[in-house]
């Protein structure tokens, strides 16, 4: 019964409509395959990348990334974590040969500063809201990183059941708090690198310099006190003047540089396991003519995850 009024439609003006449906069918194809691979590739082409992480409460996070030549379900999975400069393309290419070196995947998500500005949001793990209350959890940049390492495994079939966290100034800021606030994240170790100053492990002193106010507790306390963390300290990090470095009098007290603070803090959480009667998880090491560059201090930090 359509077929007489379909006969109506001059065979041109068919033709144009007919093209313009497969034109259609093809971009709408084209569409899902790029949102798929933005979403998450489900197998990583090795070389560099990037991708668009959105399963979690907080915005999209851009992930650079470089695959090693032969991604396994065994292929270890290591998160490194930029400075303040947001520069998560720049940390991927200074870390792009050890993860070739090594066999690992490099994960380089990149907190922006319009959707995370200020200390708070990114050094300081988006814990905390402006009026000094706790965030849901799923919004914590902490957070992002457990479900991305859970996104990444399911999409490209990886079983690592751990993974490796790296962070440099800034980055080292984020991923010495991990533990604090997420004593279950499932971190193999930790490397902070240069922190430019500490949240001390001591509720005498305010967050963000200590715990006080923070929410962490003393079973918290406890936990990450035991946990796989090493503070990599380059031996020339001593400028005491270094521009990014905060000097609010709370950091001073900390120390005159970032090396000396970080001498500072790993010898607090020695005086507090043995305050806590706690078993201590932490190590120290530094590395010798190394300032503050995250180019020089990575291939220290690749060693410690994986030998020399």
């Amino acid at each position: 019964m359509l077929l007489p009024a379909f006969r109506r439609v001059r065979p041109l003006l068919l033709a144009r409509l007919l093209a313009s449906a497969l034109a259609r069918t093809v971009l709408f194809a084209l569409l899902a395959t790029v949102s798929a691979f933005a979403a998450a590739p489900e197998k990583f082409p090795a070389g560099d990348g990037l991708f668009t992480f959105t399963a979690w409460d907080g915005p999209p996070l851009p992930v650079y990334f470089h695959a090693p030549a032969n991604v396994t379900p065994a292929t270890p999975i290591v998160f490194v974590m930029h400075g303040q400069a947001r520069n998560g393309d720049e940390y991927r290419d200074q870390w792009s040969e050890l993860a070739a070196r090594y066999g690992f995947l490099l994960l380089v998500p990149t907190f922006g500063n319009r959707d995370f500005p200020g200390f708070e949001s990114f050094n300081y793990g988006n814990v905390l809201a402006p009026d000094g209350t706790r965030r849901p959890s799923g919004q914590w940049a902490f957070t992002a990183i457990e479900r991305l390492f859970d996104h990444v495994k399911s999409t490209a079939g990886l079983a690592a059941p751990t993974y490796f966290i790296y962070g440099h100034s800034a980055g080292a800021q984020f991923v010495h708090r991990l533990f604090f606030f997420l004593p279950d994240a499932r971190a193999a170790r930790v490397i902070s690198a240069n922190a430019g100053a500490y949240m001390l492990p001591d509720f005498k002193t305010a967050h963000p310099y200590g715990l006080g106010g923070s929410g962490v507790t003393e079973s918290d306390l406890k936990t990450a006190l035991t946990r796989p963390v090493l503070v990599l300290l380059g031996e020339a990090d001593i400028d005491p003047h270094h521009r990014p470095m905060p000097r609010t009098p709370e950091a001073n007290a900390q120390g005159l540089h970032r090396f000396s603070r970080g001498l500072n803090y790993f010898r607090l959480a020695t005086e507090q396991t043995v305050r806590l009667g706690v078993p201590f998880g932490w190590k120290i090491a530094t590395v010798p003519g190394v300032a503050h560059s995250n180019t020089l201090m990575a291939p220290a930090a690749a060693a410690h995850f994986f030998g020399p």
